[in-house]
């Protein structure tokens, strides 16, 4: 394969996906996509609940969600046609102990434009029959929040990409790094090697090997991630979509009556990103589900039906990692530690504005690759037991 591109971006996911989408769209020239697989992937994204929200517990994390939650409202008009997000409303549940540190939360998610506001359990069970919440629990609510497709929405924005004029190479794996001196000069592929002076890496999983390969050291570690799906008996509005930080949960509803929930995995295996994970054992998807059905009764004699074991790329402080690193020419956006979905449209749009006209954007300079040897990390300004 050969040829000669302004950009290279590595990887098909959501992420790759929307920086490919913007920068074809802001004129970027020649824009590539290198999936080693189908889009949108084997990583994350295929493997995602894809919950929508605001709420995060740092102020930075709130203002990419705030402005990604957007875009996925207005889809239709700033994306494609095809239906990507589902409105359910969203709910935070904190032990009434961190009833200060919501409302400044809450707060925080107003002050950028979002929409939040705090309320009782009495009121969100009222909005949603189908939960069961005790008295001393406080909820940051979110009436527009909701989930997406995230391979639907990844398809949607490589979609857009074509239609600017970006190429979307399937199939294509990047083996690594093409180098003169310390810049780079192109991208090592399964089909050869590809010209190209910036590459954005939005490689998930496989980022630590390619940079490796290039002697770059970030302290990043792949994890597993589970997910598994019940039927349950719930109409349509019984449920929003939902972090319970009382039980270390989270779930969200989908059509039918399904519920999706996460399952904890234990941390200290290290995935192969290239070795399809184990399926789920059947206690921990049990143990989960027994434990998610204090607050959703319906899971008692709900069935079972699904699972998902996906993987991820997590920093140390659980935050991504965007920006120039190491060769001149080669921009990471990458690291998103399990939640780059509802960020991604956001991400995207600041990235290519960032690459094409080399102004450091203020809302990404928290997530720069340099925090880690710095010794800085993006703590938490709103903590709760588990977030």
């Amino acid at each position: 394969m050969t040829g000669g591109y302004e950009v290279v971006v590595v990887g098909g996911g959501i992420v790759g996906a929307a920086a490919a989408f913007h920068l074809a769209r802001r004129g970027a020239g020649r824009v590539l996509v290198c999936e080693q697989g189908m889009p949108p992937g084997r990583g994350a994204t295929t493997r995602s609940g894809g919950l929508i929200r605001q709420n995060h517990t740092a102020r930075c994390d709130i203002e990419l969600a705030v402005r990604g939650t957007r875009v996925f409202h207005h889809w239709s008009e700033q994306v494609g046609p095809e239906p990507v997000y589902t409105r359910t409303g969203f709910a935070v549940l904190v032990d009434i102990r961190y009833a200060d540190q919501l409302a400044k939360n809450v707060a925080a998610v107003n002050e950028v434009g979002g929409a939040s506001s705090v309320i009782g359990a009495s009121t969100l069970t009222e909005l949603h029959p189908g939960l069961r919440v005790p008295p001393d629990v406080v909820i940051g609510y979110e009436p527009d929040g909701g989930y997406a497709d995230p391979a639907a929405a990844a398809l949607s924005l490589l979609a857009a990409a074509d239609r600017h004029g970006a190429i979307v190479a399937e199939g294509v794996r990047v083996l690594g790094l093409a180098l003169t001196g310390d810049r780079v000069t192109g991208v090592r592929t399964s089909l050869g090697v590809i010209g190209t002076d910036r590459v954005v890496l939005c490689a998930g999983a496989w980022t630590g090997t390619m940079l490796a390969d290039v002697g770059i050291e970030l302290p990043l570690a792949g994890r597993r991630i589970g997910v598994a799906r019940a039927w349950i008996d719930a109409a349509p509005g019984d449920l929003p979509i939902c972090i319970d930080d009382t039980l270390g949960t989270y779930f969200r509803p989908a059509e039918g009556g399904a519920l999706y929930f996460g399952v904890p995995l234990d941390p200290s295996v290290d995935p192969d990103p290239d070795t399809e994970p184990e399926p789920m054992a059947e206690p921990a998807a049990c143990d989960a589900a027994a434990r998610l059905a204090q607050r959703v009764p319906g899971l008692r004699t709900g069935r079972l039906v699904a699972a998902r074991v996906g993987f991820d790329s997590y920093s140390p402080d659980r935050r991504p990692v965007i920006g120039a690193a190491g060769p001149d020419g080669l921009y990471l956006c990458t690291a998103f530690s399990g939640g780059g979905v509802k960020v991604a449209p956001a991400v995207g749009e600041l990235v290519a504005e960032e690459l094409l006209t080399a102004i450091e954007s203020e809302l990404l300079s928290a997530y720069r690759p340099q925090r880690f040897a710095a010794g800085v990390s993006i703590e938490s300004e709103f903590p709760y037991a588990h977030m």
